[in-house]
C-alpha cells in the first residue's frame, strides 16, 4: 500500500500536525497528498495542516477520495490563516 510509506515519511517532516489524526483525517491525507506533491516537495506538511485545520465536513469531502470537489476544498483550507501558521511553524521546526 503506497499511503503507508508517505504517511510516516510525512509524520517525519509534518511532527506535530501529523500527531492527533483522526481515522478519517489520515484518509484525507492520504488522498490530498500525492495531489500537492504534484506541486511541491512540501506536500507532507501542506497536506497534514490542512486536515488538521479543516472543519469535519471538509475532512469527510476529502477522505471520501479524489473528486473536483476536492481541490477546491484544499485550496480553501490552504487560504486559511490558520493553516498558513500550521504550515509555518512545522516548517520553522526543520
Amino acid at each position: 500500500m503506497k499511503t503507508l510509506p508517505l504517511a510516516l515519511a510525512a509524520a517525519l517532516l509534518a511532527g506535530p500536525a501529523l500527531a492527533q489524526m483522526s481515522d478519517e483525517q489520515t484518509r484525507a491525507y492520504g488522498v490530498i497528498a500525492p495531489m500537492l506533491q504534484e506541486l511541491t516537495p512540501d506536500a507532507p506538511v501542506l497536506a497534514a495542516c490542512v486536515v488538521t485545520v479543516a472543519a469535519p465536513e471538509e475532512v469527510a469531502a476529502m477522505a471520501a477520495g479524489p473528486s473536483a470537489e476536492v481541490g477546491a476544498v484544499v485550496s480553501a483550507v490552504l487560504a486559511r490563516a490558520e493553516t498558513v501558521g500550521c504550515i509555518q511553524a512545522t516548517m520553522g521546526q526543520r
